[in-house]
């Protein structure tokens, strides 16, 4: 699955929908981030991508192998995430 796009929609403090765009369709998830709710938008941002990732990365297709998980890079240096 090739991530092509992120975007985040209903916020509320630490918790968010992360919708992602990829080359077989859109995936919806509910992400959180552990940073304190007054944190910047930014390091939630990181953290709900990060969270969406670990998500995908337990459906069964990726945990056989069967299925590769790729992000964009342009998405990633949107979202400054460097630690990927």
């Amino acid at each position: 699955m090739h991530i092509s796009g992120v975007d985040f929609r209903q916020v509320n403090g630490r918790t968010a929908l992360c919708l992602l765009s990829t080359d077989i369709g859109a995936v919806t998830l509910h992400c959180r981030s552990d940073f304190p709710a007054d944190a910047c938008e930014k390091q939630h941002q990181k953290a709900w991508l990060k969270d969406a990732l670990r998500q995908q990365r337990k459906m069964p297709e990726f945990r056989s192998g069967q299925s590769e998980l790729c992000v964009c890079p342009e998405v990633l240096i949107r979202l400054g995430v460097t630690d990927m």
